[in-house]
């Protein structure tokens, strides 16, 4: 069953888990729909997590023996967790935009080295 220990998260589990949901979503190119659930649910998450705790952790236990489902209560329960989400989220959708644009100029700069064909013959 579940503990209240398991609801006490390190700051580098914590850390590790927002940065492994975060690049998950930013991979997947949901980014968008994501921050718009996390803003929706975000005055909620902490009730949200209590009644994981009683209606859902023991339907998925019985599916899932991984200490993962544990943690991503307990990431849920801390308040503050929904945030760093959202913020670490656009973090990675910035690094994401910073390497096309950088992709972007140098294809640029590539080009302006080739003569240009403007004709399709000549």
């Amino acid at each position: 069953m579940f503990s209240p220990e398991a609801l006490e998260l390190s700051p580098e589990r914590k850390k590790q888990l927002i940065d492994k949901i975060a690049t998950e979503i930013v991979k997947r190119g949901l980014e968008t729909p994501a921050i718009m659930f996390l803003e929706t649910i975000k005055p909620l998450a902490w009730v949200g997590a209590e009644l994981s705790i009683v209606y859902v952790i023991p339907f998925v236990k019985a599916y899932i023996q991984h200490p993962v489902v544990d943690e991503i209560v307990a990431l849920f329960h801390d308040r503050d967790a929904v945030e760093q989400l959202i913020r670490r989220i656009e973090e990675l959708v910035e690094i994401e935009k910073q390497k096309e644009r950088a992709l972007k100029e140098a294809r640029k700069k590539k080009m302006g080295k080739k003569k240009r064909r403007w004709w399709i013959f000549g």
